[in-house]
């Protein structure tokens, strides 16, 4: 998406009536009269029974829709508005897919005003995503030299005036905001800038901001039921292992490498995948994955891959974990180097449906093997092709 269609959505979410519409919405399934609409908003807004909302109040509530609220819905692209017929639905928008935006729409606090004012800014959101990467405050000069390596061209030259540049717009317009909406703390004396733990952004992964390129299709040219979508984020994976492990019906097929993405949620859902009558399937070749899984997924089959399955040339991305549900629904992530800071990035592409092309391919990859997976044969493991 564009820098301004970013900014709209966002501009979209600082609003909580407008959050609490999309909420609202984004489980119907044929369009809504906004007769109802403003009905539910009544009722939700003032915790009463519908049948409680007064004819007064939703009309009054209908007209604040009309005038302020479906009009800026629209221009974000996440409604679709027929005044005619005085309806609405939630658009086909990729970011109605996104794990971060249904948190954010279904998480009732009134914080979310200010900090979703301050995300419509790229240099705020930026800011709070290199802070979060360090345990210790950050001069100011040190935070803009991490802007400018972020900003500007990498075939430009870092001068003293662009920092100085920088670290003036931070001291006088952005690192104020930032400390009104409880996000960051800063000493304009010292010039020490830290981000402040927040009780709803739990994931520090949320301030990359995978609004601005997750969900999105790799092919632009795909109908909405075959689309493959790129997440970025730990947070956003872990959303999206989540939904996949409930969405799994008869059978889930994953593969790890790292037992960093082990994660307590992650075996929770497993657990209860298992509870449900779910097949679980675990391979990985890490001795620590395996004693996990042993431990707390007793009722898991577990294998080894013969072949080093997922390791690509150092100087480059691995693959971290693969999620296969029922046979249609995929989620391939990789894990990027390390950074200065011992940091890694997860980063997925994830598919669903019968006829879905990543779905397909990995279908066809794995074949019939997967129903042989608890045989364990050595002849069998070596044609696992990862």
């Amino acid at each position: 998406m564009s820098e301004r269609q970013i900014n709209e959505i966002l501009q979209c979410l600082s609003n909580r009536r407008r959050r609490t519409v999309l909420n609202l919405l984004q489980n119907r399934t044929a369009p809504v009269s906004d007769e109802e609409v403003a009905i539910h908003l009544i009722a939700e807004e003032q915790e009463k029974r519908l049948v409680d909302v007064t004819e007064d109040e939703m009309q009054t509530c209908r007209i604040d829709l009309k005038q302020s609220q479906f009009p800026v819905l629209e221009t974000a692209g996440l409604i679709n508005w027929e005044r005619e017929a005085e309806t609405v639905i939630t658009s086909n928008h990729p970011v109605l897919q996104n794990p971060t935006f249904t948190r954010v729409i279904e998480t009732d606090w009134n914080g979310w005003d200010d900090v979703l004012a301050n995300l419509m800014y790229k240099r705020r959101r930026l800011v709070l995503s290199v802070l979060t990467d360090y345990d210790n405050p950050l001069s100011r000069v040190a935070l803009a030299r991490e802007l400018a390596a972020h900003e500007v061209d990498k075939e430009e030259t870092l001068d003293s005036a662009t920092i100085d540049a920088i670290c003036a717009d931070l001291h006088h317009v952005h690192l104020p905001k930032l400390v009104t909406a409880g996000l960051i703390e800063y000493d304009a004396r010292s010039g020490a800038v830290s981000y402040r733990s927040h009780p709803v952004l739990e994931e520090n992964d949320w301030f990359n901001l995978p609004l601005t390129e997750t969900p999105r299709a790799i092919f632009s040219v795909a109908e909405p039921s075959q689309d493959i979508w790129r997440i970025d984020g730990r947070a956003n994976v872990i959303e999206r292992c989540r939904a996949l492990c409930n969405y799994a019906d008869e059978e889930l097929f994953l593969m790890y490498t790292d037992e960093d993405l082990i994660e307590e949620t992650c075996l929770q859902c497993l657990q209860d995948a298992i509870d449900r009558g779910v097949e679980v399937y675990i391979g990985t070749q890490t001795k620590a994955i395996r004693d996990c899984v042993r431990e707390e997924l007793p009722e898991a089959t577990l294998w080894e891959p013969r072949r080093d399955w997922m390791n690509m040339p150092p100087e480059r991305e691995k693959v971290g974990r693969l999620l296969f549900a029922d046979r249609e629904a995929i989620m391939l992530g990789t894990l990027s180097k390390q950074n200065e800071h011992g940091i890694q990035t997860e980063t997925a592409i994830t598919g669903n449906g019968e006829n879905n092309a990543l779905v397909m391919l990995v279908r066809e990859m794995l074949g019939s093997r997967l129903d042989h997976l608890d045989a364990q044969s050595e002849d069998f493991l070596e044609q696992i092709p990862f």
